[in-house]
């Protein structure tokens, strides 16, 4: 597995968005922004399972989150790498990110239902600036 070089750890655990590109059915990129969270080199997220972003990682279980420092624009983190997903019945994962954002989960508008934890573990990094 590859590991988060420390040049570029904070802008991975950092509460900024991340550009998230998955391969869509018809082999275009499909890109949606998210939050996540950074454990160790792996990184997490909560999805709802009838977004476009969970069916192509279900077909394909490859994605990238590409994140860009909000106060330097040249400075880019790129993780490729393979998903697993798993319910998140508990909203265990769902909780984490959000509180992770300093947001409370239990006072978001965004679904409950049909929640998936995805976690996405490196086999390429890109880091620059």
């Amino acid at each position: 597995m590859m590991l988060i070089p420390d040049s570029h750890r904070n802008l991975a655990e950092a509460p900024v968005v991340a550009s998230l590109s998955t391969i869509g059915a018809d082999g275009t990129p499909q890109v949606t922004a998210v939050w996540f969270l950074t454990v160790g080199d792996t990184t997490k997220f909560s999805l709802t399972s009838d977004r476009h972003s969970y069916k192509n990682m279900i077909s394909r279980p490859h994605a990238t989150p590409f994140i860009i420092d909000p106060s330097n624009p040249l400075r880019t983190l790129e993780i490729r790498g393979t998903v697993q997903s798993s319910p998140d019945a508990d909203l265990g994962p769902f909780k984490a990110v959000f509180r992770h954002y300093g947001q409370d989960p239990h006072g978001s508008c965004v679904p409950l239902e049909g929640r998936v934890a995805i976690t996405l573990r490196p086999t390429h990094i890109v880091a620059h600036g």
